[in-house]
């Protein structure tokens, strides 16, 4: 089974000159990266072999957006494109880099300082593939494992995530979304000011990732929710505006009217209703001048119902009084 790791290495180059090669593995058989996790490289000749059959070109992305963002949804643009990956002295792998004008800028303005490889792993950490790289500036290994093909289960990344799974009663290959879902679930089932036997068993999330990733996870959820609702909310005035603009100038309404209307199509299940009525109902409004809009109907001891109105209540059906409860009813 091949499983994927990452080492983090130092951009070397001198100030005002943009380095067309970099170094991707070290030399040496025994490779050991900052978290103390060990690989071997003890085939670097078919490291290059395995890497290049798989693609030309290998992408170097920010801070592994490639895996991190893209499988979210996210944008990957790519900083550069790795090429002519080759042996160097001792065993190292080194590749040829065609910089994107994005990544040109990044690195010659010393925005991001290390490079960090992502391979392919067998279970006894010998390296078999490169599969891309990425610029970052952060070079602790505790993150999540960088795998986007295949499941990493022997490394602490994944130990703990598979627990945090089995503790939600999730299956192993639950998404970040499935897991905030359930975690979400847990603190809305608690009783609010009830202190609970599951308190003592409560998913303490910091334990698997870091809090800063998780609060800026779920500002993310909040936001897009928000925005999503926002929308919502734009969509349905716009088209009960449609409708019940459509129905006055098909006569089937009174300007006057138009405000009421508007309200009664204030929720989706409101504008179905109105559509329904307005498709049922025939021109009844006479073609002579009518009230202005928001000219209110005339009392008479109630709420009164004009001409319009009148015919209108007709046309569905109804009685005035009927209608007038209704009209009454809804606001």
């Amino acid at each position: 089974m091949e499983i994927t790791g990452s080492l983090f290495l130092s951009l070397n180059f001198e100030s005002g000159t943009l380095p067309n090669s970099i170094e991707l593995i070290p030399a040496g058989v025994s490779i050991q990266g900052r978290d103390g996790r060990k690989w071997k490289n003890g085939q670097p000749q078919k490291v290059v072999l395995n890497s290049m059959a798989r693609l030309s070109k290998l992408v170097i992305d920010e801070n592994h957006a490639t895996d991190l963002s893209a499988p979210k949804g996210g944008a990957s643009p790519a900083m550069g494109w790795m090429t002519n990956l080759r042996t160097g002295e001792g065993g190292s792998i080194q590749a040829d880099v065609e910089w994107t004008k994005r990544g040109e800028q990044a690195v010659l303005n010393k925005e991001y300082s290390f490079i960090s490889p992502v391979f392919l792993h067998d279970d006894q950490g010998e390296i078999t593939t490169v599969l891309r790289a990425a610029l970052t500036n952060s070079p602790n290994l505790q993150l999540p494992a960088l795998n986007s093909e295949q499941p990493e289960k022997n490394n602490k990344e994944a130990l703990m995530n598979k627990a945090l799974c089995t503790a939600l009663g999730l299956s192993e290959s639950a998404t970040e979304a499935e897991i905030l879902a359930a975690v979400t679930a847990l603190n809305a089932a608690k009783p609010v000011g009830v202190q609970t036997q599951t308190d003592t068993t409560k998913v303490d999330l910091a334990a698997y990732a870091p809090r800063a990733d998780l609060n800026a996870m779920e500002a993310r959820a909040v936001a897009a929710e928000k925005q999503l609702a926002d929308l919502n909310a734009v969509q349905l005035k716009q088209k009960a505006e449609t409708a019940v603009d459509e129905a006055i100038k098909n006569r089937k309404i009174a300007p006057a009217s138009r405000a009421e209307y508007l309200s009664l199509c204030a929720t989706q299940e409101g504008l179905e209703a109105f559509k329904k009525i307005a498709a049922a109902t025939p021109a009844i409004i006479s073609t002579e001048t009518q009230a202005p809009e928001g000219t209110p109907p005339a009392a008479c001891g109630g709420a009164a119902l004009n001409a319009e109105e009148t015919e209108l209540a007709k046309a569905m059906g109804y009685s005035v009084e009927e209608y007038q409860k209704i009209k009454e009813g809804k606001k």
